[in-house]
C-alpha cells in the first residue's frame, strides 16, 4: 500500500526531463513529422548531438542547481499528465552565502529549511516556473508533507503567499491564497492591493472573493457545509475554509 503511494506521489516526476520537452516541441510545434515512437528516434538523435557539444554546469556557479520545473501559464485538468505539460529549466540556489552565515550563527534548522524551501519556491516564479511541493521532496529528501507544513507555517506567520503549483494553478487543496484573498476583502482592502498582496491578478481575487461571498450568504441563511457546496458547486473542503473565515469573524466580534 505504501509502496504504491511513493509510486503515485513521485512517479509523474520521471517524465520531467529534457527528452519530454523536446518531444511535446516537436509534436506541439512542428506538426505531424510521424508517431510517437519516430518523434521518439528524433528526440534521441537531438540529445545525443547536445551531449557532443555542451558540457553539464558550465554556466552555474557553485551552490546552484538546474532543475526542470511545470512553465507558468499554463492551464491544468484531472485528466492532464505531467507528461503532456510544457517544462522549463531554471536553476535552483541550494547554498547561498546568507546560509553559511546563518549556519555561522547558529541559526536552527528549522528555520533553515522554511527560508530555503521558500527561496526555490519564489526563484522558480521568477524564472517564469511553477515548482511543485514534490519537487522540492525528491531534492531536498524531505517527505512532502514536511514540504507542507513547513510552507503553510510560514504563510500563516507572514500572511504571504508561497508560489507554487497549488496557488499558481489551482491544484489539489491549496486555499491559503483564497483564503487571504477573502481575509483582505473583509478587511476592506481594494481589489488592486489585494491582488499585489497574494501576488495574484485582479481578476483571479476577484473569482476568490465572489465564491467566498456567495458561501457567506448561504452560510448567514442557516446552511450547512455540504448544502452550500451543492448550491454552489465549490468543492467541499474549499467551502469548509471559507466557512472557517467567517467563524473567526464572529467570535472577533463576540470578543
Amino acid at each position: 500500500m505504501k509502496e504504491d503511494w511513493y509510486r503515485k506521489a513521485y512517479g509523474p516526476s520521471t517524465a520531467k526531463t529534457y527528452e519530454t520537452s523536446l518531444f511535446n516541441l516537436i509534436t506541439t510545434e512542428f506538426g505531424y513529422i510521424g508517431g510517437p515512437d519516430v518523434v521518439s528516434l528524433f528526440v534521441k538523435k537531438i540529445v545525443e548531438l547536445n551531449d557532443q557539444f555542451y558540457l553539464d554546469g558550465d554556466f552555474i556557479r557553485p551552490g546552484k542547481l538546474r532543475w526542470l520545473v511545470l512553465q507558468s501559464g499554463q492551464k491544468y485538468s484531472k485528466g492532464k499528465k505531467l507528461s503532456d505539460m510544457q517544462l522549463i529549466p531554471v536553476t535552483l540556489t541550494l547554498i547561498s552565502q546568507d546560509d553559511v552565515k546563518d549556519r555561522v550563527k547558529n541559526v536552527k534548522k528549522s528555520e533553515l529549511l522554511e527560508k530555503l524551501i521558500v527561496r526555490m519556491f519564489n526563484e522558480t516564479k521568477e524564472q517564469g516556473g511553477v515548482l511543485t511541493e514534490t519537487d522540492v521532496s525528491i531534492l531536498l529528501r524531505l517527505s512532502v508533507t514536511s514540504i507542507s507544513n513547513y510552507v503553510l507555517g510560514y504563510e500563516k506567520r507572514t500572511e504571504k503567499v508561497v508560489p507554487r503549483a497549488g496557488t499558481e494553478m489551482d491544484i489539489g487543496k491549496t486555499l491559503t491564497h483564497k483564503r487571504l484573498a477573502f481575509h483582505n476583502y473583509k478587511k476592506k482592502i481594494p481589489t488592486s492591493e489585494n491582488a499585489r498582496l497574494i501576488d495574484h491578478t485582479p481578476e483571479s481575487t476577484d473569482r476568490y472573493i465572489k465564491d467566498g461571498t456567495r458561501i457567506e450568504k448561504l452560510y448567514m441563511l442557516g446552511y450547512d457545509e455540504w448544502e452550500i457546496a451543492f448550491f454552489t458547486g465549490i468543492s467541499g473542503y474549499v467551502v469548509k475554509e471559507y466557512i472557517e473565515i467567517l467563524r473567526s469573524y464572529e467570535k472577533d466580534k463576540i470578543n
